[in-house]
Parts: structure tokens; sequence; C-alpha cells
């Protein structure tokens, strides 16, 4: 496994997302895969070494390009709910939705105006019951991830911004709160008692992150 970059940047991982779309070539796909794994590391390793050795073999290598193609596919063409199935059909050891969800992300078409695959890890995860008192983690995990994204985008439209921007709040949120609704109520109600307002999603998240 070939790491070319010290610094991984998302412009970087979009623009290996269209060179492997474009060329269809397994080196390509697998360099996409290999390098957003490293840029989602983010220093714990967590599974990452199982996941490498799950693909060290030939077996196991055309296993990992087939579902990443396949979801790569998908998620361009904005059929979510396949290019999700396509990891967990697979089955590729260690290989949850906190990761596989940012090959989804990356390999979706940013041109389009509608929903497409955005990441779902666990902050993400976390950070949705908190603002919407719904779960996003049933069984019926790919229904879940379908209607995460179309909620999203539902929302990006709705308050003028970009979906990306939307999921970069809720991983902001769900760091500061872990799976605790009730941190974010209270810091909300301590702003409103101490006459702090207008009561801001800013004014919570750094009123949150001062008495963590």
């Amino acid at each position: 496994i070939l790491v070319e970059f010290d610094v991984i940047s998302r412009d970087l991982l979009f623009d290996m997302a269209e060179i492997a779309r474009k060329s269809d070539s397994d080196d390509d796909h697998l360099r996409l895969f290999w390098h957003a794994l490293a840029w989602g590391v983010m220093g714990n390793f967590r599974n990452a070494g199982q996941i490498a050795h799950s693909a060290q073999d030939e077996a196991g290598r055309l296993r990992l390009v087939h579902a990443v193609r396949t979801a790569s596919l998908a998620s361009y063409a904005g059929d979510s709910t396949s290019a999700y199935r396509a990891f967990v059909e697979t089955k590729i050891n260690r290989l949850g939705p906190a990761f596989f969800t940012k090959i989804l992300y990356f390999t979706g078409n940013r041109e389009s105006v509608d929903p497409r695959c955005l990441i779902f890890d666990a902050h993400v995860e976390s950070a949705l019951p908190t603002i919407t008192g719904q779960s996003y983690s049933s069984t019926k995990r790919t229904t879940d991830y379908v209607r995460y994204c179309a909620d999203v985008h539902d929302w990006a439209h709705k308050y003028g911004t970009t979906p990306d921007a939307v999921e970069g709040r809720l991983y902001q949120l769900g760091q500061l709160t872990g799976d605790s609704r009730r941190r974010w109520l209270s810091a909300e109600v301590s702003l409103h008692r101490e006459g702090l307002t207008p009561v801001t999603f800013d004014s919570i998240v750094e009123r949150l992150a001062t008495t963590r």
C-alpha cells in the first residue's frame, strides 16, 4: 500500500475519485481507497490494519476493487441505496459505514442538484437524535442512510447552505455531545437562563466546548 502524499485534502480525494471514474483502472480505484483510508484515520488507526490485511491476497484485492467500483458508479449516479449496499453485501472485514461512506461521498456527483451520498460516521450518527429527536440507526441501515442523505439535502436547501456544511456541523456537534442529547439541551437552557440571546447553534457549540 502506497500513500503518496504527506497532506491529504478533500479536494485531492475528489480529484482521485474523478481519475478512477474516468480511467476505470483497478489501481486507480485502490489508490482512491487507500488515500481515503489514510485521510479518515486522522491519528486513530482503529480498524485500518485489519482492512488492509483483508486485501493482502488477490482474492481480497479483487473483492475490494469490486466493492469500490460498484459503489462509486452508483454514488455518482445518485443511487445511494445501491452505493451503500455495494459495501454491505461485499462484507470486507472491519470495513463499516463510518469509513466506506467516505468513499461514497468522494465519488458522488457534486454538480447534481439531487441528494447525494454523504459521510455517515459515529459523530454524525450520534448528533442526529440530538437535533431531530429521531434515530437513524435502526436495523435497516441502508434505509436509514438513504433517509439521512435525503434529509441533509432538504435541510441544506431550507437553510440556504450546502449538504457538506450540514454534515460538517453534525460532525462537530457529535464530537462535543457524544450520544447525549441532554448535554445539548443543558447548554441551550443555560444560555437562555443567562439571557444570552439569541441562542444560536454556534453559541451552544461554544458553551459545550468550554464546559467539557
